[in-house]
């Protein structure tokens, strides 16, 4: 694959992102997973869980989130 359909992918995926994972969400914001956790708790933000116990992944709606990181950045 090119270096421009690679880009162009990565565009795709990241504008059709539907959920995001807590992992994902530090390392995009360089901080810990309990932070970030803490962080969406503190602004409503709330997961969608799926599946159940050790096996179950908590999920963010990307939408929410962008919005919030959004707003964060205008108020620093």
């Amino acid at each position: 694959m090119s270096e421009s359909a690679t880009t162009d992918k990565q565009r795709i995926d990241d504008s059709q992102r539907l959920t995001v994972g807590l992992k994902t969400l530090a390392q995009m914001l360089d901080a810990h997973r309990s932070s970030v956790r803490r962080w969406l708790q503190q602004a409503g933000i709330r997961p969608i869980v799926l599946g159940r116990g050790r096996n179950g992944a908590i999920r963010y709606k990307w939408r929410d989130v962008e919005e919030w990181i959004e707003s964060r950045e205008h108020t620093e």
